[in-house]
């Protein structure tokens, strides 16, 4: 399984499939293995995707020595298509932090980026979101469980939770990813709380997809995803009004999402490898 040395950890990642490159920098939880079932399956049927793990997750080592933020791990990025000589790439930023993530690498490294997708990102933390990342911090120190039963019955719709709350609790729901690794996850809290880039996203030209859940999302509402595209030269929105957080689990919004991702990707020209 591949494996780099990058900004001073072990970095794991895989690349799949065939065509223009897709990075996907995921959220709070890790990209390669159980994060490919967050991802629509026709990326892989037309395009080169690349997945990694963040700094002190799934299979990457280390790197938990530095002050977690967007940059350093939009620097991470970075150094691992400079590796593999990609670029510039579709970025394809998700789970909230992946979108941010992947507003910093196009501030910082815009030679790499083609087009970019911002899912359910913001571009600050305003003090309702800045109060919601304290508590699941402070829920993620006392135990895993605590954190997973309040960030499940944020994520989903009370539909979905109450038909799937068996499934999404417990030693194999959700984000057990992440759940012997709480220094790391800690970390993207922090990163998640302390990014900024409202005085640069006036800066990122490269075509931009905003993705946005609608009121059922009680994480990243739709006023950040509104001033995001308001903030950004060349973006165009999609929004989603009946899906939750987890867009994935409202099959009607997840195929509009799938649908307007391989859309946008098609219309946007430039990548190469």
């Amino acid at each position: 399984m591949p494996t780099i040395r990058v900004n001073g950890f072990d970095m794991y990642y895989e690349v799949v499939g065939d065509g223009a490159p897709v990075v996907c920098l995921t959220g709070w939880g890790t990209g390669a293995g159980h994060g490919f079932a967050a991802y629509p399956r026709r990326l892989t049927e037309n395009y080169q995707v690349i997945y990694y793990d963040h700094r002190g997750l799934g299979r990457s080592r280390g790197g938990l020595d530095r002050e977690p933020s967007t940059e350093l791990y939009a620097e991470d990025v970075a150094h691992l298509l400079d590796h593999l000589g990609v670029g510039p790439a579709h970025v394809f930023g998700r789970g909230g932090l992946g979108g941010c993530i992947a507003q910093r690498l196009a501030v910082q490294r815009p030679d790499l980026v083609a087009s970019a997708i911002l899912g359910q990102s913001w571009a600050y933390a305003d003090a309702t979101l800045d109060a919601q990342f304290v508590a699941l911090a402070t829920l993620r120190r006392l135990s895993f469980e605590d954190f997973q039963r309040a960030c499940a019955w944020l994520c989903y719709t009370p539909e979905y939770f109450e038909e799937h709350h068996r499934e999404l609790l417990g030693p194999h729901g959700a984000w057990t990813d992440i759940k012997d690794a709480g220094d790391a996850h800690l970390a993207l809290i922090e990163a998640s709380r302390t990014h900024d880039s409202r005085d640069d996203l006036h800066t990122i030209s490269c075509p931009t997809l905003v993705i946005q859940a609608g009121h059922p999302d009680w994480i990243t509402g739709p006023r950040l995803g509104e001033e995001i595209t308001k903030r950004l030269p060349a973006a165009e929105l999609l929004y989603l009004p009946d899906a939750p957080h987890a867009v994935s689990t409202h099959p009607a919004s997840w195929v509009r999402y799938t649908e307007t991702l391989m859309d946008f990707l098609a219309r946007t020209k430039g990548a190469s490898r």
